[in-house]
């Protein structure tokens, strides 16, 4: 997994040392009383940013698979940890069966992955079937933290998610195509931890119908549209795609 800390917090607290504003200005360097010339400072941060891209390109994943997956099992490990590091994320693997591909051609039945959560038990995790997105990193298969849809069969035999697929993924909207669906067995979300006010924020016409402490399902969009808006958005955001 990927935890490199320490370049990252080096290169915010070189950049944030100067005062920069359209140009790199004189900074004093706080101990020796000196000053670095422009130039200096030019070129430090060209290096820093370098880096960056550097490093980025050599975290890119090798391969990415996307698919609709069944659990089968998905159980804590503990991390090991260097001595005095604290635990930042809980750690999990996971196995599922292969129910689609949609990216990657992953060959195989089943596809075991170790999946990092800061919160404790990964959401995707609550549901039966999921759109997942998983990257290869140095022979090692590892979930994209926190990316998922949990997905459900339609009469016409395909696989689609409920509701806006850019509901919190605000920032990466673009067009997308949703469809009113009718699926195999009934789509209902429970209600019952919500107040009035967040039912109508988190299941809003015309995605979803409301009945009691229930949120019935009629609108969607499927795996492909879904997909682009990972691959567009988020993913693309962090150099996967």
């Amino acid at each position: 997994m990927r935890l490199k800390f320490l370049f990252p917090i080096l290169c915010i607290v070189l950049l944030f040392s100067f005062e920069i504003d359209g140009q790199v200005k004189k900074t004093k360097l706080a101990k020796k009383g000196q000053t670095t010339n422009e130039k200096e400072l030019v070129e430090l941060k060209r290096q820093i940013l370098a880096q960056i891209e550097k490093e980025n390109e050599e975290n890119k994943p090798s391969k990415v698979f996307v698919f609709v997956g069944e659990k089968v099992e998905v159980k804590e490990f503990q991390l090991e940890l260097t001595l005095g590091e604290p635990p930042f994320n809980h750690a999990y693997k996971a196995k599922y069966k292969i129910i689609q591909n949609v990216y990657g051609d992953y060959q195989g039945e089943l596809i075991e992955f170790e999946a990092f959560d800061h919160y404790g038990y990964p959401a995707f995790a609550e549901f039966k079937n999921v759109l997942l997105f998983v990257s290869e990193y140095k022979g090692k298969l590892y979930h994209e933290k926190y990316q998922y849809f949990d997905v459900y069969q339609t009469k016409n035999g395909k696989w689609a998610g409920c509701g806006d697929p850019y509901q919190f993924e605000e920032f990466h909207r673009k067009p997308v195509k949703t469809f009113n669906l009718e699926f195999n067995e009934p789509v209902i979300y429970d209600l019952s931890r919500f107040n009035a006010k967040q039912r109508k924020e988190f299941y809003p016409l015309p995605f979803f119908r409301i009945e009691g402490n229930k949120a019935v399902c009629l609108r969607g969009a499927y795996i492909d549209e879904l997909f682009q808006v990972k691959r567009n958005g988020v993913l693309k955001a962090r150099k996967v795609f």
